[in-house]
C-alpha cells in the first residue's frame, strides 16, 4: 500500500506538468520532487522509466473508476448505460492530464510498446465490464471485451480532439458505437446458448464449465 501512495504522489505531481515538461525520466524525476521525496525515488517507483509509470497511470485510472462507480447506484440502468456511465466516469478522470493520455497513446503506437498497450486497453475494458456487472464466464467474456476494446480505443481517439463542454460529443460518438456492440454481444450469446444446448443434448453432459475466472 506504501509503494502505491509513492507512485501515486509521483504519478499525480508528474501528469499536470506533461505539457511543459514533456514525458521523459526527467519529469518523472521532478515529479518526484515535487511530490516531496527525492529525484532517486523515481527510479525506484518507476525502474522502467516512462513504460512503468504509464502503466500505473492506466492502473490508477482503473482504480479511481471502480471507486467513483461503486459509489453510484448502476442496479436501475440497463448495461448499455452503466458501460456509458464508466466511460463518463474515466473521461472525466482523465480531462485534468489530457496531454498526458495523447503522450501515452503515441507512446503506445510504437511497435516495441504495441503489446503494452493492447494490455493497458484490455485492462481498462476488463474494468469497465466488471464494475458493470458482467460476471461472463464462456467465450463471450473474451468477445465483451474485444468489442469494447474497438470502441474504446476509438472514442479515446475521438476524445483527445474533442473540445465540447464536457466531452459531450464524444459521449455520443461512444454511445453510437456502443450500440451496436450490445446488439452484437446479445447475438453471440444467443448462439452460444444454441450451440452449448444442443451440445448438451448430443453428448449428455451438463452445462459447460466456467472458462474464465477473475
Amino acid at each position: 500500500m506504501q509503494d502505491i501512495k509513492v507512485k501515486d504522489d509521483i504519478l499525480l505531481a508528474t501528469l499536470p506538468n506533461v505539457l511543459f515538461d514533456g514525458l521523459g525520466d526527467e519529469a518523472i524525476a521532478n515529479g518526484a520532487m515535487e511530490a516531496g521525496y527525492d529525484a532517486s525515488m523515481a527510479v525506484r517507483a518507476f525502474p522502467n522509466g516512462v513504460e512503468d509509470f504509464l502503466a500505473h497511470f492506466a492502473e490508477y485510472i482503473n482504480r479511481q473508476m471502480a471507486a467513483r462507480l461503486a459509489e453510484i447506484d448502476l442496479s436501475a440502468m440497463g448495461i448499455g448505460q452503466r458501460l456509458e456511465e464508466a466511460m463518463r466516469v474515466r473521461l472525466e478522470l482523465e480531462a485534468p492530464y489530457k496531454e498526458a493520455v495523447r503522450k501515452a497513446m503515441s507512446f503506445y503506437t510504437l511497435p516495441k510498446h504495441a503489446a503494452q498497450g493492447v494490455q493497458v486497453v484490455w485492462k481498462a475494458v476488463d474494468e469497465m465490464w466488471w464494475c458493470c456487472g458482467d460476471e461472463s464466464v464462456d467465450f463471450n467474456y473474451y468477445t465483451k471485451r474485444a468489442s469494447l476494446a474497438a470502441v474504446y480505443s476509438a472514442t479515446m481517439v475521438y476524445w483527445l480532439n474533442d473540445e465540447s463542454e464536457g466531452a459531450e460529443e464524444t459521449i455520443l460518438f461512444y454511445r453510437r458505437r456502443l450500440i451496436d456492440v450490445i446488439k452484437a454481444v446479445k447475438a453471440r450469446k444467443e448462439l452460444f446458448g444454441k450451440v452449448e444446448s444442443l451440445f448438451c443434448k448430443l453428448t449428455g453432459h451438463g452445462a459447460a464449465s466456467g472458462l474464465v475466472k477473475r
